[in-house]
């Protein structure tokens, strides 16, 4: 045996062999043992009765979930408009506003905990209440700084409206 078969085993030579040798040099496929079969046996046929199939009887959830669809439409609205806004600041700050420097901050800041909210309110957690207090205090600059410059830029006023709905959500949340 080389050093090259032993370190690479069967299935590398194989295929280095056949890599590297013409076509009509390649090596003869392996040998069969005799009363061995290649073929798998054949799969037993799949039960459909309730206790077999763990999925049986689930039509009736089509659409329910246990998240909480006032909080993820309006944390979904404020990530697309917060998106929209970090950009457009960061198209200003490109041409050397630096007026926009607060506004993209707060809204960075706001799509970070608003992306956790999000994902705490799609199904039930415990810490939706404590996430929502976090988001509250953020959504609370980022409206306020994207005020600052809503009259100039639709992507800002448009931040700063969805900013608070969200704010007045996030209170109900708190309670």
């Amino acid at each position: 045996m080389q050093r090259r078969e032993f370190v690479l085993g069967p299935p590398a030579v194989l295929a280095t062999t056949a890599c590297s040798s013409a076509p009509d040099e390649l090596p003869p496929p392996p040998a069969k043992t005799p009363g061995k079969t290649t073929t798998p046996p054949p799969a037993p046929a799949p039960s459909t009765t309730p206790a077999a199939d763990p999925h049986a009887g689930h039509a009736g959830h089509a659409g329910h979930h246990a998240g909480d669809d006032a909080t993820l439409a309006v944390a979904a609205d404020c990530l697309k408009t917060g998106e929209v806004c970090v950009q457009h600041c960061f198209v200003l700050l490109g041409q050397g506003d630096t007026s926009m420097a607060a506004c993209a901050r707060s809204a960075y800041e706001m799509l970070a905990v608003t992306r956790a909210l999000l994902a705490l309110a799609a199904g039930p957690a415990e810490q939706l209440a404590a996430q929502a207090r976090v988001a509250l205090a953020a959504g609370e600059r980022c409206e306020a700084e994207c005020r600052k410059h809503e009259a100039k830029h639709p992507a800002c006023k448009a931040c700063a409206e969805s900013c608070k709905a969200a704010i007045t959500r996030y209170r109900t949340l708190i309670g």
